[in-house]
């Protein structure tokens, strides 16, 4: 191919033209093309940030019945544990429940009196010496009723004497009721 020559005029025009063309796509590309890339990266970094909140809402709201249900069986346990393990010492409680107990199983309670409380870690620990008589069989019939019971109760050193001409024994023990710290 052969190109006609171009004039001294032309070539400055075309070098003009050429400088030109470069500082406008410069000024395009730094004042027009970088700022609008970098609204774009942020604008999608704010999407996709706001995609992965959307997505964990929307399985954290189908969890949501499950939780619900959850709650309501953990209330449930939690006042279930309560009775057995209140947070309130309530001697009188304790002394009608042990006086109902003695009744019921024919047993004749001499003597309910508090001791020094324990305390431990989660619960305080608090002992009463009693003092019942009865038959053999009526006095296992009352201590198979205190370990039925709702609330949590402890035997221990148990102690009896013979039996008197009646067949009656008198029996002293330590029963521990234990209250939550909570």
């Amino acid at each position: 191919m052969n190109l006609p020559k171009l004039t001294k005029q032309q070539q400055q025009m075309l070098a003009a033209g050429v400088v030109g063309l470069g500082g406008l796509g410069f000024v395009y590309v730094k004042f027009f093309w970088i700022p609008t890339s970098a609204r774009i990266t942020a604008a999608e970094a704010v999407i996709s940030d706001l995609t992965k909140k959307i997505a964990t809402a929307k399985a954290t709201a189908a969890r949501k019945p499950k939780l619900l249900e959850e709650l309501g069986m953990l209330n449930e346990a939690a006042l279930e544990a309560e009775k057995r393990l209140p947070k309130t010492k309530s001697f009188p409680d304790i002394l009608v429940t042990v006086q109902a107990l003695a009744k019921n199983s024919d047993v004749l309670l001499r003597s309910l009196s508090p001791m020094a409380q324990r305390g431990q870690t989660y619960y305080t620990e608090l002992p009463y010496g009693v003092g019942v008589s009865g038959s053999y069989h009526s006095i296992g019939k009352f201590l198979a009723s205190l370990a039925l019971e709702e609330r949590i109760y402890n035997v221990a050193n148990v102690s009896y004497t013979a039996p008197d001409e009646k067949g009656t024994v008198t029996v002293t023990f330590i029963l521990t009721s234990y209250q939550y710290k909570g």
